[in-house]
């Protein structure tokens, strides 16, 4: 059965690097749900080339990039507020859900 925990912002800055270690290369979907537009598919099996996040000095984003040995995509999370993961039962990541102060969500499912 999954599970699902937030992540507390203190950690954004060191998660991410792991993260984006351990699962370069890793196919993704990238969809963004806003109010004002509802559900927008961006990607929908890129593989992941990186999640980075600055944080509040650094301008406060969080950005994702896809491709394989360079970098054919990038999204930007402007103002990120919450970030959700979602773990099989192994502790392998399935998706990631990131909340920004528009009250957009971006959502990152791990395909492979």
């Amino acid at each position: 059965m999954p599970k699902t925990k937030q992540l507390p912002q203190t950690d954004w800055l060191n998660y991410f690097p792991s993260l984006s270690n351990g699962n370069k290369g890793r196919l993704v979907a990238i969809e963004v749900i806003s109010m004002a537009n509802g559900e927008q598919p961006i990607t929908d099996a890129t593989p992941l080339f990186a999640i980075d996040y600055d944080p509040e000095n650094k301008g406060n984003n969080c950005t994702i990039t896809t491709g394989h040995n360079s970098i054919d995509y990038t999204h930007t999370i402007n103002t990120p507020t919450e970030i959700w993961q979602e773990q099989d039962d192994n502790g392998k990541v399935i998706s990631l859900a990131i909340s920004d102060a528009d009250d957009n969500k971006t959502i990152i499912i791990f395909k492979s």
